[in-house]
């Protein structure tokens, strides 16, 4: 038997005329693989590497145009109108793949998420044609922002079908956060001031602020990911490049991207990271310094709020607490409203939530976890907090298996960040950036855990290399 095939498992088992079912540690089972095929990685064997290099380039190219639709960075970038048009359709187009994921795999929390889709997709769109009168393709139309909960199958779906090497994937997820910040400089050297907007409405990508001046709102899931696993690649092997290309991208945030929250957040996840890293005296000094620096990081980013609470945040603070007030308003008068929520109206429609509670500055979005009990009730509220707890346990069951732990860690350091940020942001902004962390990891986890062999695996019993050698920075991984 060639040196790193699992012990104890019989090659047969890779071969569909006499497979049986292949379990994994993770919970995923194949239940089904093409009949009369070694289920190899390409580039397994070496006669063909040359061609399986090729393949791979192939595929990267293909997840660095994909995977930004998973992760929704063009959901509500409305300067982009093909790209915002097609996210917003990405989950029925990919609907396909969520049913190959399904019938290809017999995957961990399906029943949860099951669940789940049927309160958020079936029950609530009900809910809001009972309380605020929305026709039935009004209704349906609320459901754009709870379908991307699907990427984690149709996400997998795609890898499924794709079958790229587990390293392909980390490479483009490392490309994707690079290119992120790298993009994020070039736009803020390039685009005249011209190009910024006041409203929202306008742009959601040039903002103009009166307390925070000129911004770029970038879209940050790869950015964050990217973040976390600098962050562990320095603890794990002390490496300077790492901790310096977290010091830029940090510094970058807080230059030009300016989201208080989602800096302060960052600044959270990565101090957890570092605390759960470190040991003795140096988890002390952490604790230490890592507290004196987010005082003066918090009084860096929020300078004005030293001097005037309002001030500092601007309309944005009179907007939110009088959401607040209103959507707590509502919901109390109601006990049937917040034990299963009111639903909600698109911003297209011809009555929104704005014209029904009187409000022209009513965001449910900036209410954090209340604006999801207003819009789903505590009982969709606790679905949906279990289905990220949920997520994320299931991310470091597979962090403790696989040979990708740096990168799965990362994406479960993602959710971790969401979770913090949900403080004042909803998880049902994005969840398909959950969602897409999920099916990433899981399709990592599930290709670290198979008697499928290795793609450093050879005949001539090479040793397979460490954790470090598999995931590396975008140029070397």
């Amino acid at each position: 038997m060639p040196h790193g095939w699992p012990q104890g498992r019989p090659e047969r088992r890779l071969r569909g005329r006499t497979e049986g079912r292949t379990e994994g540690r993770i919970g995923g089972r194949i239940i089904q693989p093409p009949a009369g095929r070694v289920l190899l990685l390409d580039g397994a064997g070496d006669p063909a590497r040359p061609r399986a290099e090729t393949s791979q380039t192939a595929l990267l190219l293909v997840l660095l145009l994909v995977l930004p639709m998973f992760g929704q960075s063009f959901h509500y970038m409305i300067d982009l109108p093909p790209l915002y048009f097609l996210s917003k359709s990405w989950p029925i187009l990919t609907a396909p793949l969520a049913l190959f994921a399904l019938v290809r795999l017999s995957l961990p929390l399906q029943v949860l998420y099951g669940i789940l889709a049927a309160y958020v997709l079936g029950l609530t769109p009900l809910l809001s044609m009972i309380y605020f009168g929305t026709g039935l393709v009004d209704a349906v139309a609320t459901i754009a922002k709870t379908l991307p909960f699907l990427y984690y199958f149709s996400a997998l779906g795609l890898l499924l079908l794709l079958r790229p090497r587990p390293e392909t994937v980390v490479r483009a997820i490392l490309w994707l956060g690079a290119a992120t910040f790298i993009l994020m400089a070039v736009l803020w050297v390039a685009i005249p001031a011209d190009f910024y907007k006041s409203e929202p409405a306008e742009s959601k990508l040039f903002l103009f602020e009166a307390e925070r001046g000129y911004r770029i709102f970038m879209p940050m899931f790869f950015g964050t990911i990217f973040l976390f696993y600098l962050t562990r690649r320095a603890f794990a092997r002390q490496e300077i490049a790492a901790i310096l290309l977290l010091l830029v991208c940090f510094a970058l945030m807080v230059l030009i991207y300016k989201q208080r929250t989602v800096i302060l957040a960052v600044l959270l996840t990565v101090g957890l990271i570092a605390l759960a890293a470190s040991s003795g005296w140096r988890r002390g000094l952490l604790l230490l310094f890592g507290t004196a620096g987010g005082l003066l990081a918090a009084g860096l980013i929020y300078a004005h709020f030293l001097e005037r609470i309002e001030e500092a945040l601007g309309a944005s603070l009179t907007i939110r607490q009088l959401s607040i007030t209103i959507a707590t308003d509502y919901v109390l008068s109601n006990p049937l409203v917040m034990w299963f929520g009111a639903g909600s109206v698109t911003r297209i429609s011809d009555t929104n939530l704005q014209m029904i509670l009187g409000n022209a500055h009513f965001y449910l979005a900036d209410i954090g976890w209340l604006g999801i009990v207003f819009e789903y009730g505590l009982v969709g509220a606790s679905l949906i907090l279990a289905v990220y707890a949920a997520s994320l346990r299931r991310i470091r069951r597979i962090e403790a298996a696989t040979h990708y732990s740096m990168m799965t860690a990362a994406l479960g350091d993602h959710i971790v960040f969401m979770l913090i940020t949900s403080l004042v942001y909803s998880l049902v902004f994005t969840p398909g950036e959950m969602a897409t962390a999920l099916a990433l990891a899981t399709y990592l986890g599930l290709h670290s855990d198979s008697p499928v062999p290795r793609p450093w695996a050879s005949e001539h019993g090479a040793v397979p290399p460490g954790p470090e050698h598999h995931e590396g920075t975008p140029g070397n991984s």
